[in-house]
């Protein structure tokens, strides 16, 4: 008998969720994300550079990538890692424009982790200590590694502790969006299950938050919007020393 033909892929819908707050210690908000369900695209930056420029930073590498990503169009879907990469360099570019045009902004930098979907793949890029996250059934597995001087130091020397390094020290990245006239972006291609949840944050949520509580968060939520809010919560009542940003999506 002729074997029987097979339709094209099922659609998946993306369900998402974010939120941001300012925390308890600092004035302003640093941070930024976007979504853009269209695109199947999930971003959250964290700035860097004074009140006002890191603002403006994170704002720039948000609405940069997501204008370059719909730009490119079909060839965002075909070739996902790449196009995330240029849309993160195109944004470095951004950055590094507004800051020598505008002395008052000049050495901001920000963060970045996006996330773009492409059938039952989340392609990851990122530059900095923001990170990504994938629950799936109640465990929690980290997608990210920091670009920061606790990481290198703890990568070199197993037997340390990030305790070790004190003070700002604890809290340098060594690579951000505008530090630099090039940018060395980190992708990863991670499949996605119909129940696993991606999480990307600002390390807002995961300084005073360790990832164990994370995991029970997001897994013990009935919903994404519930898991965002409880996700805040925990580093507002961890004393919230920084701005906090959470971004959650799910391929149903």
């Amino acid at each position: 008998m002729p074997s029987e033909a097979k339709g094209p892929p099922t659609r998946r819908h993306l369900e998402t969720a974010a939120l941001t707050d300012v925390g308890r210690v600092r004035e302003s908000n640093e941070d930024s994300y976007g979504i853009a369900s269209d695109l199947g695209l999930v971003i959250v930056a964290d700035g860097m550079g004074g009140h006002a420029g890191g603002e403006v930073a994170s704002a720039i590498v948000v609405e940069s990538v997501e204008r370059e990503v719909r730009a490119i169009g079909a060839f965002a879907k075909a070739a996902p890692s790449l196009a995330l990469t240029a849309a993160i360099r195109a944004a470095n570019d951004a950055v590094r424009e507004q800051g020598n045009a505008r002395p008052a902004l000049r050495g901001m930098g920000s963060t970045v982790v996006a996330i773009l979907f492409v059938d039952a793949i989340a392609h990851v890029a990122h530059a900095g200590d923001s990170r990504a996250y994938r629950v799936r059934n109640g465990e929690i597995e980290r997608l990210t590694r920091d670009h920061s001087l606790v990481e290198e130091y703890l990568a070199e020397n197993p037997d340390a502790s990030e305790d070790d390094l004190e003070g700002s020290y604890r809290h340098l990245v060594t690579r951000a969006v505008g530090a630099a006239p090039s940018l060395e972006v980190d992708v990863a291609e991670i499949e996605c299950d119909p129940e696993d949840v991606i999480l990307v944050c600002t390390d807002g949520l995961t300084g005073p938050v360790d990832d164990e509580t994370i995991g029970e968060l997001v897994s013990g939520a009935k919903s994404l919007e519930e898991a965002a809010k409880a996700l805040v919560d925990a580093a507002i009542d961890a004393g919230g020393p920084d701005n906090v940003t959470v971004a959650l999506a799910r391929l149903r």
